[in-house]
Order: structure tokens, then C-alpha cells, then sequence
């Protein structure tokens, strides 16, 4: 292929021809800068590659971790993993080698990553999320996702919704947003557990976490105040009762008791 069947074939002397026009407008300081960056939002972003890995949580526990790579950059994100899990939770596929981090590697999750996935994967649109999970779930066939391992799809899921943001240049809330059909999305707001309950919890309760949420704020930094108040009134609170249990107790013991 000659040089000039290439150009026609990619039709790069109008894009760049583009790029240079847009630049004269723009009338940009760094012209082969603005050029690149014109030409590069130019291209449309594809999965080029994924690559899998095993990583430490911060409890020390093996997880998977994700790196996607589209013509935009690279995308990095890793499988949460909780201590407790429930009856109709997705499997998350581990090792089970008692030797080697008592079980828990998850090298055959990563496996399916860098051998079966990114394969089914590369190609793709970032910002066409519900067609990328649904590969990734015909590629399982399963139930409860126990073929590829929840944590290798999970982690590959989220990699991709970050590419798609960025290939699309907003933030990552407002991406999903799109994708579920929010017109206009709320900030952001973030979730504080008051109460802790559960397994692994000094107390009796079954509800693992009792949470809030500051939805009347106006602003992220007004919703962190009223979490972060409402946490510690509730501490406050609990410091007191313990206190006024103690008192009665004292009292108690110094109540004379009536005669047998």
C-alpha cells in the first residue's frame, strides 16, 4: 500500500487538516499540542488490551486487580472482597490451595482474565458497558458467575466503566449515571455506617451495617459535616448511657436492702 492509498484509506489528510483549522480558531499558544490532543479525541477509543494480577487487600488478603488499556490510556481497578458473604452472592472464585495464603490466591481468577476475557474483550467500545458485562456473562454461562470467578468480572467491569468515563471526558458518577438512564444525577453522596452488626461484630445484631445518608445536603462538604456530626452525637449519646448505667448500678449496690 502506497502512501497515499493509506492516507485516503484512513482519511487522515481531512483529519488532520481539521485539526490544523480547529487550531488556527482556537489560536493556541502550542499548536502541535492541540493538533494531538484534537486528533486523538478524533479517534474513537477501543480496548487494545487487559492484563490481570494478584494483589494484597488491606486486610492481606489475595484480590484481583486489572489493568484496561484503551488508545486513551490505561484503566486500573481491583475486586473488592468482604470477610463475610451471602446465601445468593456471586461466587468469588479463589485457589482453594491450603499451601499458598491458606486458600485464598485467586491466580485462577486472574488466568481467566488474561486468557479468556481480554480475548472476548479487546475491540470494544469503553462507553458500551452493558454490552462488555454482557460478554463477560455469556462467557461464564453460569448462575453465579463461578466459571470466570465474580472477582475476575467484577474487576474487569469496573476498569472498563472508568475508560468509558474518561473516553467520553466526564466524571466517573455522572458516566454511570448515563448508563442507568439519569438525566440528571445527583452529587454524589457518601454513606456512613453508624452501627456495626454481623459476624464479625461484639454484639448480637444480624443487620451487618446500619448506614445513613445525608441526601437533604446541598454540597458534598455540607453532607460530610452532617455524617460526620451526626456519627459523633450518636457516640456522645452512647457514652452517656454507659455513664448513667454505671450510676445505677452504684446506686444499686448502695440501696439498703429490706430485712428477710
Amino acid at each position: 500500500m502506497s502512501v497515499q492509498e493509506y492516507l485516503d484509506k484512513h482519511l487522515l489528510s481531512r483529519r488532520i487538516e481539521d485539526a490544523v483549522n480547529a487550531a488556527v480558531r482556537a489560536k493556541t499558544s502550542d499548536p502541535v499540542l492541540f493538533i494531538s490532543n484534537h486528533m486523538r479525541k478524533a479517534v474513537p477509543s477501543v480496548i487494545t488490551k487487559v492484563k490481570a494480577r494478584q494483589i494484597l487487600d488491606s486486610r492481606g488478603i489475595p484480590t484481583v486487580e486489572v489493568d484496561l488499556h484503551t488508545n486513551k490510556g490505561l484503566f486500573r481497578a481491583s475486586a473488592p472482597s468482604g470477610a463475610s458473604s451471602g446465601m445468593y452472592e456471586a461466587i468469588e472464585l479463589r485457589d482453594g490451595e491450603k499451601g499458598t495464603y491458606l486458600g485464598n490466591s485467586v491466580n485462577r481468577a486472574v488466568k481467566n482474565i488474561n486468557e479468556k476475557i481480554s480475548v472476548a474483550l479487546v475491540g470494544m467500545d469503553p462507553t458500551l458497558q452493558s454490552q462488555i458485562d454482557q460478554v463477560m456473562i455469556d462467557l461464564d454461562k453460569t448462575e453465579n458467575k463461578s466459571e470466570l470467578g465474580a472477582n475476575a468480572i467484577l474487576a474487569v467491569s469496573i476498569a472498563a466503566c472508568k475508560a468509558g468515563a474518561a473516553e467520553k471526558e466526564v466524571s466517573l458518577h455522572k458516566h454511570i449515571a448515563d448508563l442507568s438512564g439519569q438525566t440528571s444525577p445527583l452529587l454524589p453522596v457518601p454513606v456512613f455506617t453508624l452501627i456495626s452488626g454481623g459476624k464479625h461484630a461484639g454484639n448480637n445484631l444480624a443487620i451487618k451495617e446500619i448506614m445513613i445518608l445525608p441526601v437533604g445536603s446541598s454540597t458534598f462538604e455540607e453532607a460530610l459535616q452532617m455524617g460526620s456530626e451526626t456519627y459523633h452525637h450518636l457516640k456522645l449519646l452512647q457514652r452517656h448511657m454507659v455513664h448513667m448505667d454505671v450510676m445505677l448500678v452504684k446506686t444499686a449496690v448502695l440501696l439498703p436492702t429490706s430485712p428477710a
